[in-house]
This record gives structure tokens, sequence and C-alpha cells, in this order.
């Protein structure tokens, strides 16, 4: 019940934010990416390792703030500043047995959600990009959906039980079978066609659940349960995007590559 009535408030409001766009979209993205990067960073603490927050969020704050300005170019002076500066910071002051990790780890968690969470700000940013954040999202919730309820339902053979536990390939099989009904339908409502949906959904099911599989894979060593408890029913932020950041990319390259659409500028 808690997970269902979750939903009923943030889904209106992503898809109210999504289609306001400009800075009504970027700084819920923003708070959220920073949020699981703080949650990220919370659980390498977890581990005996002594990583500081700000190198990671700044990171973080760099790759979207670029992402969503459209100046990939900055990327490359911010990238070679910070890790000069953080390398720096851990070479006079980190006095820990682990200053290797904890220089690394939260730089490399902060990439992963920055770069592959930004992508949801280059959607965005495309012609129709709304719309085709949209079926991202849509397509994804409903493969995730069809896997849980299938999975709750009928699974019994497991795809990853030293990471997930609950994950099945019955669960897996739903969320495929969700992916190409629902796909194809948010596509034709948009007039995106409707191969192009059944394709789409056929990727997102087969490769979003390498991003809930790799935070399950550090939540398991971290030892909890969920990343956080930011959302009653659903765990923390990184919880709730690990699907959505790959599923991000994967639309993303397919509207280039697949469906020939241009970026801005």
């Amino acid at each position: 019940m808690q997970r269902v009535l979750s939903s009923m408030v943030i889904i209106p409001a992503v898809l109210y934010l999504l289609f306001k766009g400009g800075w009504w979209f970027f700084v819920p993205i923003l708070v959220l990416m920073t949020l699981a990067t703080w949650e990220y960073v919370r659980m390498l603490r977890r581990l005996d390792y002594a990583p500081p927050y700000v190198f990671a969020l700044v990171m973080l704050w760099a790759i979207l703030g670029c992402f969503f300005a459209s100046t990939p170019d900055a990327l490359q002076p911010a990238f070679a500043a910070l890790l000069l500066v953080s390398l720096t910071w851990h070479l006079l002051r980190d006095k820990t047995p682990t200053p290797v990790e904890n220089w690394l780890l939260p730089l490399a968690g902060a990439l992963y959600i920055g770069w592959t969470g930004g992508h949801m700000l280059l959607v965005r940013a495309l012609p129709q990009g709304a719309y085709r954040l949209f079926v991202i999202l849509g397509t994804t919730w409903l493969a995730d959906s069809g896997a849980y309820l299938i999975g709750s339902a009928w699974g019994k053979h497991r795809m990853a039980p030293r990471l997930s536990p609950k994950k099945t390939w019955e669960g897996f099989a739903g969320g495929i079978a969700a992916a190409l009904i629902g796909g194809p339908i948010l596509t034709g409502l948009g007039g995106l066609g409707w191969t192009h949906g059944a394709f789409l959904g056929l990727l997102l099911a087969l490769l979003t659940p390498l991003g809930d599989l790799g935070v399950s894979m550090i939540k398991r060593q971290a030892g909890v349960k969920d990343s956080g408890n930011l959302i009653p029913g659903h765990g923390g932020a990184f919880d709730r995007i690990d699907s959505l950041l790959v599923a991000a990319v994967v639309g993303y390259y397919y509207a280039l590559w697949a469906m020939g659409v241009t970026p801005p500028g």
C-alpha cells in the first residue's frame, strides 16, 4: 500500500515537471541525483572507507550542469581540475588505511550516476523530447511493474541469487511482455510509431535490469536492504532511479541511431 500511495503522488509530479521543462525539470533531476550520490557515498562509509561527500557531489553537479547547459567541452577542464584537487586533498589530509579507495570510489559512483542520469536531460532536449522521455520512463515503469507482479505470483527460478534473491526469470519475462505491450501504445499515442515502441520496449526490458542489479551489488556489499528511506515503500533515491539510469542511455541512443533524431545545436 505504501508503494501504491507513494506512486500516486510521485508519478503525476514527475510528469508535470517533465512536460514543464527547463529549470522546472533540471532542478528536481539535480536534487534526485544529489540524493542518490549522497546515499552511494554513505554506503561506502558502511564498508569502512572514509570518502568525503564533496568531491562526488561536485563531480555530479559538473556533469549535470554541462549537460543541461549544452556545454560538453567544459567537462574536460572540470574533470581535470577535480581529479587534481581531490588527489591533492587525499595526499595531504587522508590519514586512513584506504586513501586510494576514499579518493576514487566516490568519483566513480558520481560519474556513473551523473553521466547516465544526465542522459535524461539530453533526451528532454531532443525534438519532441518531453514525449520521448515520457515513453522511456513509462515503458521502464511498465516493465518494472510487470516483472514485479509476475515474479511475485509465479517466480521460481532466480536470476541472480547472490545479488537480488527476489528477482526471477519469470519476472524478467513478465517485464518483457509488459514493455512489448506498453511501449507500442505509448509511442503510438505520440505519433512516434508503434514499431519503434516495440523495439525500444524490448531493449529497455532486456537492459534496464542491469541498473537494478548494479545497485543491488552495491547494497549487498554494504549490507543494507535499501540505499535509503526517502520514499515510503520504495527505499532511497538510488533505489528509484537504478533502472532509469540505464533506460535514459538506451532511449537516447535509440532515438539518435534508430529513429534518426538530430540533437539540437
